[in-house]
């Protein structure tokens, strides 16, 4: 027997020789895949050949079209499992804020900034103040066609708000009872004066929805609220009141079926008591039920307060906005004596399945205050973009994951009034010598010109500013023909 010993065997890596996930039934791989995301299958798709089959089977891709189609907002479109990728695609730009293309649209030269944007169905829609008239221009972002008019009468109003359909235009004046529509195919003019001066106007397809909250200020605690719904059909231009709805909170128009569905909630009860009608155009009620309001959406770790603390308010009612003639969502704030501060919940109808809930939004502001809406895009009903005025900042979120992302507002090159007045802002936050009053002079000029208004949808997000339109693309297959356009120049690539 020798002295010497007998090496060790050499240690091999461990190499799994059964795939676990490949063995699994479709049915339990369906129930796994809940917790990825579209990016998720992407990459397990380029592990293996076997997994790349069971990753692109029809019941996992029909599972994540359907998924993808809900946060986009328009679940029932018929899209082939082909298509699938690209609107995988598109919800992940909207996640991450990676659109498709940027491109700069710069304002008229001859003209002020303008007034009231809007936007729907890819039509950008405002109107440009001039000496004796304002002047309407609608642009078609498809075909790059304008339409212009003037209104003469627009001059006795110091601000206009409207809305868009996929036809008409509404315009209802600040604190005045005169509303006046366009039919945008003919050019045919409706006026009507309103028997309430303070109001919210919408329009789905040909019905305008009028809800006076003129009698019953937001301020006025005291007071039981009302709010009396009126229904103007510009197809027969008839005008109708429906009727008046104590605490009221969120409504709904089929425009198809000429259906209204109102909700009145009676916070004091718990679980919370709904009432929903349904209403014909003409003010015939077709249905009524009572149902408590579940809160299970709600998470449990944040308190709802205590209704003989806190106050309920209806908050700015242009919040109330529908989804694809589909789902409408609502914003509330209780807002708490003691503790100073809100608690934002949304409630959402959706019509397909006749159903109320409520979430929470985490995204809840520090101080109470109404919503600006001019500074929020909803673009779907699970995600929002805003812009803080206060950071300079972008902040985005997602409903279901309940994350925000901080991104700075990135300046096309074209952007030097913006960008002016933005630094004049940053300069204004810091004390300065004797030029501070002329600063501050020049802060309070622009602040009647907001430096940045947003608006979009799920296709695009548009960023105004004093020079023009920043336009932002996430659908793929949506191409802009816009003539006027320029490609987006970074200004810090600009020299």
């Amino acid at each position: 027997m020798t002295g010497r010993s007998e090496s060790a065997p050499e240690a091999r890596p461990f190499q799994a020789t059964y795939d676990i996930i490949g063995s699994l039934p479709v049915e339990v791989l369906l129930d796994i895949v809940k917790y990825f995301g579209p990016a998720d299958v992407f990459r397990c798709q380029r592990t293996s050949k076997r997994w790349r089959s069971i990753f692109s089977s029809d019941s996992i891709i029909k599972f994540f079209l359907r998924e993808t189609l809900m946060f986009l907002g328009i679940e029932g479109v018929d899209v082939s499992a082909a298509d699938a990728i690209d609107y995988f695609k598109w919800q992940h730009r909207l996640l991450r804020v990676q659109p498709v293309k940027k491109i700069f649209l710069p304002w008229p030269q001859t003209s002020d900034v303008p007034l009231n944007i809007a936007y729907r169905s890819r039509r950008l829609y405002y109107c440009l103040p001039g000496d004796d008239a304002y002047e309407f221009e609608m642009l078609d972002l498809e075909t790059g066609e304008r339409l212009t008019w003037t209104e003469d009468e627009a001059i006795k109003m110091d601000q206009w708000y409207h809305r868009l359909s996929d036809r008409y235009v509404v315009f209802n004046a600040y604190e005045t009872s005169n509303l006046i529509a366009w039919d945008t195919h003919t050019l045919q003019r409706y006026t009507r004066q309103l028997p309430c001066s303070f109001h919210h106007t919408s329009i789905h397809k040909d019905k305008a929805v009028i809800v006076d909250y003129g009698s019953n200020p937001l301020d006025d605690y005291e007071s039981e609220p009302l709010f009396p719904i009126y229904i103007w059909d510009l197809s027969s231009n008839r005008f109708q009141k429906v009727s008046t709805f104590p605490n009221l909170y969120l409504w709904h128009m089929n425009a198809n079926e000429g259906i209204l569905v109102a909700f009145e909630i009676d916070w004091d009860k718990h679980p919370p008591e709904v009432q929903e009608t349904k209403w014909t155009v003409t003010g015939q009620l077709v249905n009524r039920k009572q149902f408590p309001l579940s809160l299970s959406d709600c998470r449990t770790d944040r308190k709802v307060f205590e209704l003989s603390e806190s106050r309920i308010r209806l908050l700015d009612l242009s919040t109330n906005i529908t989804f694809s003639h589909r789902k409408t969502m609502a914003q509330l704030c209780f807002y708490s004596d003691t503790l100073r501060r809100g608690l934002w919940i949304s409630l959402m109808y959706d019509q397909a399945i006749d159903k109320l809930s409520a979430r929470l939004d985490d995204d809840s502001p520090p101080v109470y205050g109404m919503v600006n809406t001019s500074d929020t895009a909803i673009l779907t009903p699970k995600m929002k973009y805003t812009w803080d005025k206060n950071l300079k900042v972008f902040r985005v979120f997602h409903r279901d994951l309940g994350m925000v992302d901080m991104l700075p507002y990135q300046m096309d090159a074209r952007e030097l009034h913006t960008c002016e007045f933005l630094r004049l802002q940053l300069i204004s936050e810091v004390p300065a010598p004797s030029d501070r009053d002329e600063i501050m002079e020049l802060i309070m000029e622009g602040l009647n010109r907001l430096p940045l208004r947003i608006f979009g949808d799920r296709e695009v997000l548009g960023v105004a500013s004093c020079d023009g339109i920043q336009l932002w693309l996430f659908n793929p297959n949506f191409t802009l023909n816009l003539p006027n356009a320029m490609p987006f120049l970074p200004m810090e690539e600009s020299g």
